[in-house]
C-alpha cells in the first residue's frame, strides 16, 4: 500500500501528498484514510527590537514546507506591531497569503519583524498560521492552524553626554540622558530627559536660574548640585531617586543678606535623610526651632509684651510652647518649616550664607500633618514648606489642599529689628509685617523686604498656613515649576484683561515699611469671603506701625489682602484704609503707590484722602506725606478716584512749593508757578494745627525757633484754590 510510504516521509516534512486539495471534510467517507502531520514551526520568536524612531526591528525568519502538490495556499497573520512577508525587504503586512504553487514550488522562508513607526512600549502576541483542509488520493489532511509565540520591544533613545556634545542628540522627555562627563546648565543649557544617570567621577551642576526636568527614575554615581535659584523636577509621583555608593546629590540654598545673626530664615528640606546637625551647622544651635501646632492655642490677647492679657486673638500662642528646639540629630522631615538664625561667630552684617542639604532629592506624594484645635476664633497657625528642589505653584497647592488649609500663605521676609513692645514669648519679639502674603483669589503682597512674590513657593522654603481641619496637606510633582524664571522675583503683567489691583505703601523716615493690596476680581465680594481673597495680617500686635483694609461690621479685623467685588469699582468707590502707630517719636509716614494694574486702575487717578487733614492727594503725581499720634485710626484714611466728586481740588504736580531752610530758625516756601501762595497752616504730629499765615502779612518765610524738634505738614493753598501738602522737618 503506498499510504503506508506516505506515513513515513511525513515525519520528516510538513506534508507529502500531491494531486488537489479541497475542503472534503463534508464528504469524507468512512473508506478513506487520514493523514497524521508534523508540523515543526518554532513555538516561540523573542527579541525583536529597535530603538525608537529607528525601526523596523532585524528580521528573523520560519519556514513553510508543505511537501508538494499538495497545492493549497496559507494564511500567516502577524499580531499588532509585527509584519511579515516572503521576502526580506518589501511586501511587509500584517496579513499575507502565500499562494498553493508557491507552497508546492518547496520550502518558503517567512520574514517577521517589528514595524517600524512604533512607540515606545513592548510588543508581544501570537502569529498564526492557517490553511485548508485536502484530500488525495483517498487521504485526508486536516487543516492547518498553527502559532508562534512573538515578543520584542522598542525601546528608548539613549544620548551620552561626552564633555562638548550628546552624542545621539540632544534629549527629550522620552530619552534616556547619562551624564558621561562635566554638564553645567549655564553653559550647556536646561534639558528634559525620560530617566537621569550620572556617571561616576562626574558632575551635573544645575545653575541658578536654569532647570534640568526628568520624567521617571534619576541615578546618581558621580554628583548632582542645584545652587539656590535652580531646579530639578521629576514628573512622575511613583519615580525614584537613587544615589549609589561614591555619589552624591545635593542643593545650596542661600540667605537673604541679613543685617543681624539673629535675623530668622524659614527653611523646608529638599532632600531626605539629612539631619540637624548636617545642614544647620552653621547656624546658632540655640536658635534652630520647628513649630508644634498642635501646641498652638490663642485664646488671649497680650498688651504690649507686658505679660497682661485679655480676652482675645493676637496670633500667638498663649503659653509659649509652640516653637520647639531642634536637636542636632533630628531628621528634617520633608513637608515640615524650620527657623534659624545664624551663628554670631565671624557674623558680617549685610551677608548672605549658604547652606547646604544633602541627600536623595525629595520626589513623589509627600503629605504633612495639619493640626486644627476646634472653632475657637484663633487662626491655627502651620508651619509647613515646600519639599523638593524646585519651585512649586502656589495655585495648585491651593487646589490640592482647600479643604485642610485656609487659601493663603504667608513667607517670611525678615526686615524690622526685634522691639520690646511688640507681644509675643521673648525679651524682643519681631514685626509680623514682615510677612509677604499670597491668598488664592487676590493677589499678593510685599512683606518687610518690599518685594512683591509672584505666585511660586522656592525650592526649602518654609511657610505658614492656617489650618482648617485635622489631616494631612499633600505635595506633589504637578505642582513643580519646570522652567528657569519660578524663582524670579520680578513680577510683570501686561495683559489690558487683567483684574484691577491696586498695592499701597506705608513707609517712614525710621525704617517703617507695610503693604497692603485691594484687589477686584472674579468670585470676590465686598463682604468676607475666606482667606482665598481676604487675607487678615499675621501676627498683627507685633507691628509698629501698619496700614489694613477692613470689611463692614468686621472693624476687629485688619486685612493685608481685599478682595472686593468688579463691580464695585467705579470713579465713586471708597476703599478705607485703616492707620495704626505705636511709635511715640516724632515720624514723617508717606503713603505711595507700590503697583497697580488692569484698566481702571492705568485709566484713572489714585487719590489719598487725609479725613483729618481735609487733604486729597493724587498718589499717581506725587507720594503723600503726614504725621500722627500714637494710635488706631480706622477712618482716617481713603484711596478714592475721583477729586471732583469729593469737591477738592488737587494740582501739586502744576503748582509744587519749594522749601528752603534759611537758618535753624526760618524756614521759606515760594511757588514755582504764577499761582501765589495765599495761606499756610502748619499741622503738628497729632494733627493739630498750629500755624497759621495769610497772604497780606506773609512774606514767604515763617519762623520757627518756637517750634520744638519733631516732623510736621504743612498745608500750603495756592491763589487758584489748589491745596497742597507738604512735609518738613525740624531737627534742632
Amino acid at each position: 500500500m503506498k499510504i503506508a510510504y506516505f506515513k513515513v516521509l511525513l515525519a520528516v516534512s510538513l506534508l507529502i501528498v500531491f494531486k488537489t486539495y479541497g475542503n472534503s471534510n463534508k464528504n469524507f467517507k468512512a473508506n478513506k484514510s487520514s493523514a497524521s502531520i508534523i508540523y515543526s514551526f518554532p513555538s516561540s520568536l523573542s527579541n525583536f527590537e529597535y530603538e525608537v524612531n529607528l525601526g523596523p526591528s532585524t528580521n528573523q525568519t520560519f519556514n513553510i514546507n508543505d511537501g508538494s502538490s499538495l497545492n493549497r495556499p496559507y494564511t500567516v497573520t502577524a499580531p499588532a506591531g509585527f509584519e511579515v512577508s516572503i521576502s526580506s525587504s518589501s511586501g511587509f503586512n500584517t496579513t499575507i497569503t502565500i499562494p498553493g504553487e508557491t507552497i508546492d514550488s518547496g520550502n518558503v522562508v517567512v520574514y517577521i519583524r517589528l514595524a517600524s513607526g512604533l512607540s515606545i512600549n513592548t510588543y508581544s502576541g501570537n502569529l498564526s498560521i492557517s490553511a485548508p483542509d485536502a484530500t488525495v488520493e483517498s487521504v485526508y489532511y486536516p487543516p492547518v492552524n498553527e502559532q508562534i509565540s512573538l515578543s520584542g520591544e522598542v525601546s528608548r533613545k539613549t544620548t551620552s553626554w561626552n564633555g562638548t556634545a550628546w552624542n545621539n542628540d540632544a534629549p527629550n522627555s522620552s530619552d534616556i540622558a547619562i551624564i558621561s562627563s562635566g554638564y553645567s546648565t549655564l553653559l550647556d543649557g536646561n534639558f528634559s530627559a525620560w530617566s537621569l544617570e550620572i556617571a561616576p567621577g562626574v558632575q551635573l551642576t544645575i545653575d541658578d536660574n536654569t532647570f534640568v526636568e526628568i520624567e521617571t527614575n534619576v541615578v546618581v554615581n558621580g554628583t548632582l548640585s542645584v545652587t539656590s535659584s535652580g531646579a530639578f523636577v521629576q514628573n512622575d509621583d511613583s519615580a525614584s531617586f537613587t544615589v549609589n555608593t561614591g555619589g552624591e546629590a545635593y542643593v545650596s540654598k542661600t540667605t537673604s543678606a541679613l543685617n543681624k545673626w539673629y535675623d530668622y530664615t524659614y527653611w523646608s528640606s529638599p532632600v531626605s535623610n539629612a539631619t540637624v546637625e548636617d545642614v544647620f551647622s552653621f547656624s546658632n544651635p540655640n536658635y534652630r526651632y520647628w513649630f508644634n501646632a498642635e501646641n498652638f492655642l490663642d485664646v488671649y490677647e497680650e498688651i504690649d509684651n507686658t505679660n497682661s492679657f485679655v480676652a482675645g486673638h493676637d496670633d500667638i500662642d498663649d503659653d509659649g510652647d509652640d516653637w520647639t528646639l531642634l536637636n542636632n540629630a533630628d531628621l528634617l522631615a520633608p513637608g515640615v518649616g524650620y527657623a534659624t538664625t545664624h551663628s554670631s561667630a565671624g557674623f558680617i552684617s549685610g551677608n548672605s550664607y549658604s547652606y547646604i542639604f544633602s541627600g536623595p532629592f525629595n520626589t513623589g506624594t509627600i503629605s504633612t500633618p495639619i493640626y486644627y484645635n476646634g472653632d475657637n476664633g484663633d487662626k491655627d497657625w502651620n508651619f509647613i514648606g515646600n519639599p523638593y528642589p524646585s519651585a512649586i505653584s502656589v495655585d495648585d497647592f491651593f487646589n490640592e489642599n482647600s479643604t485642610v488649609v485656609g487659601n493663603a500663605i504667608y513667607l517670611w521676609s525678615h526686615a524690622t529689628p526685634p522691639n520690646t513692645t511688640g507681644s509675643g514669648n521673648e525679651t524682643l519679639n519681631f514685626s509680623a509685617d514682615d510677612y509677604a502674603i499670597i491668598n488664592a483669589g487676590s493677589g499678593e503682597i510685599a512683606g518687610g523686604s518690599s518685594v512683591i512674590p509672584n505666585r511660586y513657593i522656592p525650592s526649602g522654603q518654609g511657610f505658614f498656613v492656617q489650618g482648617m481641619a485635622n489631616g494631612n496637606v499633600v505635595f506633589n510633582n504637578a505642582m513643580r515649576m519646570k522652567d528657569d524664571t519660578s524663582n524670579n522675583q520680578f513680577f510683570r503683567q501686561s495683559s489690558s484683561s487683567i483684574a484691577d489691583k491696586l498695592w499701597l505703601n506705608l513707609t517712614s523716615d525710621n525704617g517703617v515699611f507695610n503693604q497692603i493690596l485691594v484687589a477686584y476680581v472674579d468670585g470676590a465680594t465686598d463682604g468676607n469671603d475666606g482667606s482665598a481673597y481676604d487675607a487678615p495680617r499675621f501676627l498683627s500686635s507685633g507691628s509698629a506701625a501698619m496700614i489694613y483694609s477692613t470689611i463692614a461690621n468686621e472693624t476687629d479685623t485688619k486685612y493685608a489682602i481685599q478682595g472686593k467685588a468688579i463691580s464695585s469699582l467705579n470713579t465713586q468707590e471708597s476703599i478705607t484704609i485703616g492707620f495704626y502707630t505705636s511709635i511715640t517719636e516724632a515720624t514723617v509716614y508717606t503713603f505711595s503707590i507700590a503697583k497697580k494694574q488692569g484698566d481702571f486702575m492705568s485709566n484713572n487717578p489714585v487719590f489719598i484722602k487725609d479725613n483729618l487733614l481735609g487733604i486729597t492727594h493724587n498718589l499717581i503725581e506725587s507720594d503723600y506725606a503726614f504725621t500722627s499720634n500714637t494710635g488706631n485710626f480706622m477712618d482716617r484714611f481713603e484711596v478714592v478716584f475721583s477729586a471732583e466728586t469729593l469737591g477738592t481740588n488737587d494740582e501739586s504736580s502744576q503748582h509744587g512749593i519749594v522749601i528752603k531752610e534759611l537758618d535753624k530758625d526760618s524756614i521759606e516756601f515760594s511757588s514755582n508757578s504764577a499761582d501765589k501762595i495765599e495761606t499756610l497752616h502748619l499741622y503738628n504730629i497729632e494733627g493739630k494745627r498750629i500755624y497759621d499765615k495769610k497772604i497780606n502779612n506773609f512774606n514767604g518765610v515763617i519762623n520757627v525757633s518756637h517750634l520744638s524738634v519733631g516732623a510736621y505738614v504743612a498745608q500750603v493753598a495756592l491763589e487758584n484754590g489748589a491745596m497742597i501738602s507738604e512735609k518738613l522737618i525740624k531737627r534742632e
